[in-house]
């Protein structure tokens, strides 16, 4: 003893413990360190005391500083905790750094001592009666020491107490083995490790005893995703054997981001993914946990890194799912909550490492655009933890796929339907895919419950309640519309004044419709969808265009047989970089229906109309907007002309017109 104090008394409270017990509490806990004759009080992860919004901890802190001096030579106070939020605690008082001049700096075990800890508790639990395959100093264990090393340098680790988790592990794989293998009629010995309990299985390409595997590949479409998946698991094969080689790993992360549409399986996946990832041994639960941003941002100050930490740290071993991870972008928020998000984004970054080894894995889910815009523009940390060029990207269904999901839930739900009625059904999904958000699999179960309802409200009607083959009326109440197109096409433009060219060019293109659909071929390929309607105003152009809708409708081409009128304001911005995304978002609400730009000569009138002009020419050949929605550039004829020398592309995207001509005195009359 080297008789600093005079007394020997130890006693260790936590942060937490202080900050609910109080100041007497800790006044109390001192005197009785002096009346045994003084010692040492350990505060453990003493950071705790300054955490945003307590006070109770500020107040044991101003306590604590006074008494550091007042009881020199009787008590020695020792705070201790991980260094960065030390940082925080040693700036909350200039007087911290004389009260507490000595640091030490605990590093983490290297692997040649996480090995030693890991044979002295190996033989403190079993008294040294466990054998292991290959010897306590073998290939395998040291394997086992250097996995537990990945996490070194990082937040967390625990060293010693990861020993411990791995070792609790190892014990769970063996007892899995020792029971199999007795069920089996075997007499295996339980006073062995093997090398599978201390590695876990060695992975393969497909894990052929994984359901979760086998589902994943049973779903329709995906292919993507599957392929992901499978070079993931290749990936962790090769490590495996780079392991046993002694040789550094590839990294990898296990975390994720899924992109794509509602209704395309990312949560599904999500689910398979981390039993896929129990099955080969990366994770220790695989419970999926799903959480919304909401979830995540607090009302006050400091309540939302609060809610974050607590979060990641209930998934431990588990798949925490963050589903529309994109409203987590501070600037896309329409709200006073963009500092919240932010701290959910830093808390994030700061929790979730991406090493290997982790017992953690975490999928953002969100639309491919809004999430890259969020990546893009929040901690940069949050896109090397989550990169995109690793995302498993859900692409929308086909309509043979629909097909395919629309066959498998009707034998699921215990229904049949006639050929006519299955081909009805996939024209409503086809003119439902040019909505915007269009839910893939979703649609086709809205589909079906709706086509079940009509489907018993017909057989009421018909004084039976037997049946389960659903017809195509009631896959759809008006079904042969596009068979009573042309004469709807004469009735729509019956009285109106002026509109014959319009009314025999729709008919024309009713007829090519018709006549390129008998031939298997997609119609979409031989009619317009961008249109010039040129003429002054009161000539029928608004008129037309809402006839255009019901025609196009009926054609198949649309969701609604609804108009969107707008102007060149609707898409001009008041400030650089507002006009872009204001005309992006116009094109998306009228997805599936006409979009009317009337006026559209001011489309051609100052740099933000003109950066308008320039994105609508843009997004008319990308494909989340092409053949999805009409689009009909109105004006008189002069100043649609001056508005087509504003930018060359405008001639290829609107190559069909529409002339509207003054009214003579007697249709005047009419």
């Amino acid at each position: 003893s080297l008789r600093i104090l005079p007394g020997s008394r130890f006693e260790e409270v936590t942060a937490a413990r202080l900050a609910t017990e109080g100041v007497k509490w800790f006044e109390t806990l001192i005197e009785k360190v002096c009346r045994k004759g003084g010692g040492v009080i350990f505060i453990d992860e003493a950071y705790q005391l300054v955490s945003s919004g307590n006070t109770s901890g500020e107040k044991l802190l101003d306590f604590l500083l006074p008494e550091v001096v007042n009881r020199r030579g009787e008590v020695v106070f020792i705070l201790a905790g991980y260094r960065k939020q030390m940082e925080t605690l040693m700036a909350y008082n200039p007087g911290f750094q004389s009260r507490f001049p000595h640091q030490f700096q605990f590093q983490d075990y290297e692997n040649a001592e996480l090995l030693h800890i890991f044979k002295l508790q190996l033989r403190t639990l079993f008294g040294g009666r466990m054998n292991v395959e290959g010897g306590p100093n073998g290939l395998y264990c040291r394997v086992v020491a250097r996995r537990i090393g990945y996490g070194r340098g990082r937040e967390g680790l625990g060293n010693a107490r990861a020993v411990e988790i791995a070792l609790s592990r190892i014990r769970d794989r063996q007892a899995q083995r020792l029971m199999l293998l007795r069920r089996q009629g075997g007499q295996p010995d339980d006073m062995m490790l093997t090398q599978s309990d201390l590695l876990g299985p060695e992975p393969i390409g497909a894990p052929a005893d994984s359901a979760a595997w086998k589902k994943l590949d049973s779903m329709t479409g995906l292919d993507a995703v599957k392929q992901s998946v499978k070079a993931f698991l290749e990936t962790t094969q090769y490590n495996y054997h780079r392991e046993l080689e002694e040789k550094p790993i590839l990294e990898f992360n296990l975390n994720k981001v899924f992109l794509g549409s509602p209704g395309t399986g990312k949560t599904t996946v999500a689910k398979l993914y981390g039993q896929i990832l129990v099955d080969i041994g990366f994770l220790s639960d695989g419970e999926v946990v799903v959480k919304n941003p909401s979830d995540f941002i607090g009302d006050v100050i400091g309540a939302s890194e609060k809610l974050t930490k607590g979060i990641i740290a209930s998934t431990v071993g588990k798949v925490l799912v963050i589903d529309e991870a994109y409203a987590l972008n501070p600037k896309a928020s329409g709200s006073n909550t963009g500092s919240f998000k932010t701290a959910v984004i830093d808390t994030i970054v700061a929790e979730v490492q991406s090493m290997p080894g982790d017992d953690r894995c975490v999928i953002l889910i969100g639309y491919k655009d809004q999430m890259e815009d969020m990546l893009q523009c929040v901690n940069p940390g949050l896109s090397r933890r989550f990169p995109l060029g690793d995302a498993f990207d859900f692409e929308d269904f086909t309509i043979q796929q629909l097909e395919e999901i629309l066959l498998a839930k009707l034998v699921q739900q215990g229904y049949n339907a006639t050929d006519q009625a299955i081909k009805v059904a996939l024209e409503v999904l086809d003119r439902t895919r040019n909505r915007p958000n269009f839910g893939n699999a979703g649609e086709v179960d809205i589909l079906l419950n709706s086509a079940k309802l009509r489907h018993q409200q017909r057989m009421s009607k018909n004084k039976t309640t037997k049946g389960s083959l659903l017809e195509a009326v009631d896959m759809d109440p008006e079904f042969d519309r596009g068979q009573q197109a042309t004469t709807n096409t004469r009735q729509l433009f019956e009285g109106l004044v002026g509109c014959d060219e319009s009314a025999a060019k729709f008919a024309g293109y009713q007829r090519i419709t018709a006549n390129v659909k008998a031939r298997g071929l997609d119609p979409r390929d031989y009619i317009p969808f961008n249109m010039l309607f040129r003429g002054p105003p009161g000539t029928g152009k608004t008129t037309t265009a809402r006839k255009m809708g019901q025609i196009y409708y009926d054609m198949g081409f649309l969701a609604k047989a609804e108009v969107v009128e707008a102007s060149a304001t609707d898409m001009v911005g008041e400030y650089i970089g507002q006009t872009g995304p204001k005309t992006k978002k116009l094109l998306e609400r009228a997805l599936g229906r006409v979009l009317l730009i009337d006026e559209a000569y001011r489309l051609g009138e100052g740099r933000f109309a003109q950066e308008a002009l320039d994105e609508l020419v843009d997004c008319l050949t990308k494909p989340q907007f092409e053949r999805r929605l009409i689009v009909i550039l109105a004006g008189y004829d002069k100043d649609i002309n001056r508005l087509m020398l504003q930018n060359p592309g405008l001639t290829s995207r609107f190559p069909d017109t529409l002339n509207f001509r003054d009214f003579t005195p007697s249709e005047c009359l009419e």
